[in-house]
């Protein structure tokens, strides 16, 4: 599928978004960017809306689109971090019911509440 990528210039209110070669239009948010080049591609090609995929490329300053990216990758980091963490806290309350132990003790030694220890140990 063609890809048609405009370029977002914030313009006072509005986007400007430009689109090489084929021409511009405007968008209040980023938000509604995409359905705006949507229209823009299918009426100045005459081809249906959804023939092709549309991204917008906002042109900011390079440093603030690189914080940006970090910040997306430490959330991304983090998701997966939580993950693993709920992972070793599932076996390890598993291991300590396996031991014997009460859902209170297990709550304890995990430093988690009982009910947690519930969810931990749910199959």
């Amino acid at each position: 599928m063609t890809l048609y990528t405009a370029t977002a210039v914030r313009d006072g209110r509005w986007w400007l978004l430009t689109v090489d070669g084929l021409g511009a239009t405007q968008s209040r948010t980023l938000k509604d960017a995409p359905q705006a080049v949507r229209g823009l591609v299918s009426s100045m090609l005459d081809i249906d809306a959804g023939s092709f995929e549309v991204a917008v490329a906002p042109a900011i300053d390079r440093t603030v689109l690189d914080h940006v990216a970090s910040a997306r990758r430490a959330v991304s980091e983090a998701a997966r971090m939580q993950g693993d963490a709920a992972a070793e806290s599932r076996a390890a309350a598993r291991e300590l019911e396996g031991l014997g132990l009460t859902g209170t003790d297990i709550a304890s030694i995990l430093e988690v509440s009982p009910q947690r220890v519930s969810q931990l140990l749910a199959r």
